[in-house]
């Protein structure tokens, strides 16, 4: 045993007896003196053992290579090339190749280093294409991912899922369905054939759909119950207010009585008008491009069907935003039940956005990463975003606020800017004057030392995500999908540079300029009127908007 650790041994020891002592200020204090002389030896002890450890070891050769130089032995690494083709080729890690087959569809690859790929495939599909369908229908769809296909039944699919290593996933958000797996390469050719028949021959079995029913109806009912889904949920009403009953308004979630009255015709009748090769994008990281072409043309190209005759177009309306309100009185006392999770009440106060086609884009993102936020039970630390101005301003002078956070959801043709907040129900309507006062303010600008962190965090994220394979995969399909092309981070680095004061007041006053979007959850008695939030954005008077709870005050200028 080695000596330092026998002197921890012995203090700790020495520390249980001491607790025993009879509580007499002499033997207290004889007890202080040696717990403290024993540490004083133990820290000694610590210190000269790491010191002739350090003198006596051979650091590895290893450790003294500059990160910037390969490492000896590994100059020329045939093993790796043989393994992984990707390797053979000296590219830009965002260098993408894209072809687009004769039916239509969209093949992009990106080199990557290591024996584990990311496949999948991207479709221009949502619930913001559901005006000619029932209402909720794409999200069916996705519960109903890599279930029995012509091909495989369900288990079939697990067994070789399990044979590649591969994980897969099908999710579906407001514009975009994509099915995608990680793998071995070498199970590559078979997974992607379960992902084209997934996406474009699924079975559909009476069994699994009353399953993904099931599925939804359970959902629902926690849903309500959940801390973590207050979020989804808030975001969801938050779009059903900035676009009243049109395309990107319309609920992502399926409602319980729509998911009972749907058929397996209507289900086929939204694969068939959407799931086509010409609104898909094939994307695989990892994978070499010719490999890839070749896969997608086998596995949707000749073995895809024409769509029959007489089916719906697909809705290509604008999205239109409108503002407005939705408020959701509830119970949320069962929320969180059993943990130390406070009684709260939730806002979301949104403005017209951008989408991400719009010169202002990377502004409004810009414009996030200042506001930043979280929660009060945030662990902080570097890059935690402790010194944006949800935080500074907001968290740190109201202590009675749970969380306050800001979002920008951008689309094709339009977005919502917003910021969401959760307070004890009695202190919702100052939350909401607090949350308002926050955004009154950016037309005023950000000093340069503010704007200049909101930049760097901004820069930060955004490098950091795209390390991660999945989201490299999401985002390189979504940029083909969106832009025609792989835009590189390079691009988006050097728009964030030029981000100036000026565009931040410019964007402020965009962002004003538009009619509000409340959203209200919970306890929400003291929440102002719309109408009285409409007046104060208009004037631009935090002071008009009273909360009806009047018996505390908040505000010196109350």
């Amino acid at each position: 045993m080695s000596p330092e650790i026998t002197v921890l041994k012995s203090y700790k020891l020495q520390t249980v007896r001491n607790r025993f002592q009879p509580d007499f200020a002499d033997s207290s204090l004889r007890s202080l003196l040696s717990s403290s002389k024993m540490l004083r030896t133990a820290s000694r002890s610590l210190r000269a053992a790491i010191s002739v450890r350090s003198a006596t070891s051979k650091a590895h050769p290893f450790t003294r290579v500059p990160l910037n130089q390969v490492l000896p032995g590994f100059e020329k690494s045939e093993a790796s090339s043989d393994t992984n083709p990707v390797l053979a080729k000296k590219r830009d890690p965002f260098d993408a190749e894209l072809s687009t087959l004769e039916n239509g569809l969209k093949v992009a690859s990106q080199p990557v280093h290591g024996d584990f790929v990311t496949i999948g495939v991207a479709i221009d599909s949502g619930c913001r294409y559901e005006a000619e369908h029932k209402k909720g229908i794409s999200h069916l769809v996705e519960k109903l991912a890599f279930a029995s296909t012509p091909r495989r039944s369900a288990d079939e699919i697990f067994q070789a899922l399990d044979k590649s290593s591969a994980m897969i996933d099908c999710q579906s958000t407001r514009d975009t369905t994509i099915f995608a797996a990680s793998c071995h390469r070498s199970g590559v050719e078979e997974i992607l054939e379960i992902i084209a028949d997934a996406a474009l021959r699924p079975s559909l079995l009476d069994e699994e759909i009353k399953a993904a029913k099931e599925t939804i109806m359970h959902e629902n009912e926690e849903m309500r119950l959940r801390i973590e889904t207050i979020e989804p949920l808030m975001t969801d009403w938050l779009h059903q207010a900035a676009f009243k009953h049109n395309t990107l308004g319309f609920s992502k979630f399926t409602k319980t009585e729509e998911a009972e009255g749907m058929k397996r015709e209507d289900i086929i009748k939204f694969l068939r008008a959407h799931h086509t090769p010409a609104r898909m994008t094939v994307s695989g990281v990892g994978v070499e491009h010719e490999e890839l072409v070749g896969l997608s043309r086998r596995f949707f190209v000749e073995s895809s069907e024409a769509p029959p005759s007489g089916m719906p177009s697909v809705d290509a309306s604008r999205a239109q935003y409108t503002g407005g309100e939705v408020r959701e009185s509830a119970d949320l006392s069962r929320v969180g039940a059993g943990t130390p999770y406070p009684l709260l009440s939730h806002i979301s106060l949104g403005f017209e956005g951008v989408g991400f086609k719009d010169e202002d884009f990377v502004t409004f993102c810009v414009l996030q990463s200042l506001l930043g936020g979280g929660n009060s039970f945030s662990a902080g630390g570097p890059g935690k975003g402790m010194y944006t101005r949800c935080y500074v301003d907001v968290l740190n002078h109201h202590h009675w606020m749970y969380g306050c956070q800001a979002f920008n959801h951008s689309y094709a043709d339009a977005g919502v800017f917003a910021v969401h907040a959760s307070a004890p129900p009695n202190g919702i309507g100052y939350a909401l004057q607090i949350v308002l006062d926050l955004l009154l303010r950016l037309p005023e600008g950000a000093p340069k030392e503010e704007l200049d962190r909101a930049k760097t965090q901004l820069k930060s994220q955004l490098l950091m995500n795209l390390e991660v394979r999945p989201v490299m995969f999401e985002d390189m399909a979504r940029q083909v999908m969106g832009h025609g092309y792989r835009r590189k981070p390079w691009e988006y680095m050097q728009a964030i540079d030029n981000v100036a004061q000026a565009d931040i007041v410019r964007v402020g006053n965009r962002l004003l300029a538009s009619r509000p979007s409340l959203v209200g959850y919970g306890d929400i008695q003291a929440l102002p009127t719309y109408a009285e939030l409409d007046d104060a954005v208009a004037r631009r008077d935090v002071k008009l908007l009273n909360p009806k709870n009047t018996k505390k005050k908040y505000f010196s200028f109350q």
